[in-house]
């Protein structure tokens, strides 16, 4: 039996979860007190909205929710856009200011970090499920088996992104000594003095516990909303390809894409010739209203792209019209390429100020979770090393013949390195502006063939340059003081 005392309002190293919207199947005894019992509440915990989205939430009195933001850093310190003071100063988040021109302290001693407490505060509810729905009512073994190996691949995929922030890219020849973040396995709100583990500490933790938790897992997609076995599958395969072993990285893929047919919810790609030339109702673009893009994209948890749902919003980003493509990002697209409509240098009010760059206006949010593009580019690139130039001309083109004409769609690249290369570009053209570069800037930096991080991005007469200290986040200060023995990076 676990109960919650609701009262209080704990910061524990940034360490915080929302069950406000839990109340619905717990039951009050006595009173202030949740007390979870059987295996249906524990189902329930997942069912948390506070968990679809990364954002940084704290429960207040009452079942009051607080929202303090969303985890937006990664899309600021990308190597892909620029800005111009007139836009970015009027960013309420001094961190995103700072975080776009790579300084080395974007937090002050006071913020509260929405990317440490976006991934940590669900880390909570996950250990809760963890230490106890094996031991509760009314479940079969079967269901109380998967609610536990649903949590246990949530949390790894929570450390996996905490990861790509605050510790250091991983390096297989310094893994096991750079410092990683920590490891959190308990729900205790009165822990204290976290620790972090080396790099390699963290991603043996991430893959133990989704190799754990697969077998145990729904075998086909039945929610965007709720993990099954494909989605595991997706994140094992992201975390290889982020340590840069595409070997196995191509086996876990193709294991998700194979048990993605055949199960309750359908999961293929949108077709941009239709949605994208085409108002609504029956496409997304409206011709007369450019500045608007693909304003009838549907929402993620509806989109048949997602597979599973772990959605990051950048709206204040777009609203704000403050990055901005960068030109050799755009010279990427031909001009048949669809995905072009999908930036502007125009306001996204109403378009009627022109802007110092294209900015993406549509949609405002990603799914950094298991996704149909990113598998099909992540086992394309994964094809292309292996020299399998065949299937990777298969996968990239399955993608592309639904972003454009079919005459358009054709892969040319005749050799192994034209391949990666292209690879690569298509990753731009699908990604731009959406934090996802940020992960292939860190994988990409110690590979000595195909490190194609830009260095400098500019903002009016200022350049920015980005250093291999750059890429990882130093520590909020506000965690090193609940944390006093935690080592900060460099």
């Amino acid at each position: 039996m676990r109960i919650i005392n609701k009262s209080i309002i704990a910061v524990v190293g940034g360490l915080l979860f929302g069950l406000s919207s839990c109340q619905k199947f717990l039951d009050v005894k006595p009173k202030g007190l949740d007390i979870i019992q059987t295996t249906d509440q524990y189902n329930g915990l997942l069912n948390n909205g506070n968990l679809f989205s990364y954002l940084n939430v704290r429960n207040q009195p009452g079942g009051v929710t607080l929202l303090l933001g969303s985890a937006e850093m990664p899309v600021y310190m990308g190597d892909d856009v620029f800005s111009s003071a007139g836009f970015l100063n009027a960013v309420p988040t001094i961190a995103w200011q700072n975080g776009f021109k790579w300084m080395a302290d974007p937090y002050q001693p006071t913020d509260e970090s929405n990317e440490w407490g976006a991934f940590y505060n669900q880390l909570y509810g996950y250990n809760m499920i963890v230490e106890g729905v094996m031991t509760s009512e009314g479940g079969t073994d079967a269901r109380k088996k998967e609610i536990l190996a649903e949590a246990r691949a949530c949390r790894a995929f929570n450390h996996f992104l905490a990861l790509n922030l605050f510790g250091q890219p991983y390096n297989a020849a310094s893994a096991s000594t750079d410092p990683g973040v920590p490891i959190v396995q308990k729900a205790d709100v009165n822990a204290r003095d976290f620790q972090r583990a080396s790099v390699q500490q963290c991603y043996d933790f991430i893959i133990t516990e989704l190799k754990a938790a697969i077998p145990d897992l729904a075998a086909k997609p039945f929610s965007r909303v709720r993990m099954s076995r494909p989605a595991a599958e997706y994140m094992l395969g992201m975390v290889h390809f982020q340590m840069r072993n595409y070997p196995a990285a191509l086996t876990e893929l193709n294991n998700c894409r194979n048990g993605l047919t055949g199960g309750a919810i359908p999961i293929s790609l949108y077709n941009y010739n239709t949605t994208m030339t085409a108002a609504a109702p029956t496409g997304w673009y409206t011709a007369s209203q450019p500045w608007r893009g693909a304003s009838g994209y549907p929402l993620m948890y509806n989109s048949t792209e997602t597979i599973f749902l772990r959605q990051l919003s950048y709206n204040s980003t777009v609203n704000r019209n403050c990055l901005f493509v960068k030109p050799a990002i755009l010279s990427l697209f031909t001009a048949a390429d669809l995905r072009r409509r999908m930036f502007l240098d125009k306001n996204v009010a109403n378009g009627t100020v022109t802007l110092p760059g294209a900015i993406r206006n549509s949609p405002t949010n990603v799914n950094l979770g298991p996704n149909l593009p990113n598998l099909l580019l992540m086992i394309a690139e994964c094809k292309a090393r292996g020299n399998d130039l065949a299937g990777a001309k298969t996968d990239l083109e399955e993608l592309r013949k639904n972003r454009m004409p079919l005459a358009n769609a054709t892969v040319t690249a005749a050799t192994q390195d034209a391949m990666i290369r292209f690879c690569l570009d298509e990753r731009h053209r699908e990604f731009a502006s959406t934090g996802m570069r940020w992960f292939d800037m860190r994988r990409l930096w110690f590979d000595a063939a195909y490190n194609n991080v830009d260095k400098t991005k500019t903002m009016d007469n200022e350049t920015f340059t980005l250093t291999a200290a750059r890429l990882t986040l130093r520590i909020p200060p506000m965690i090193l003081q609940y944390n006093p023995g935690m080592i900060d990076n460099p």
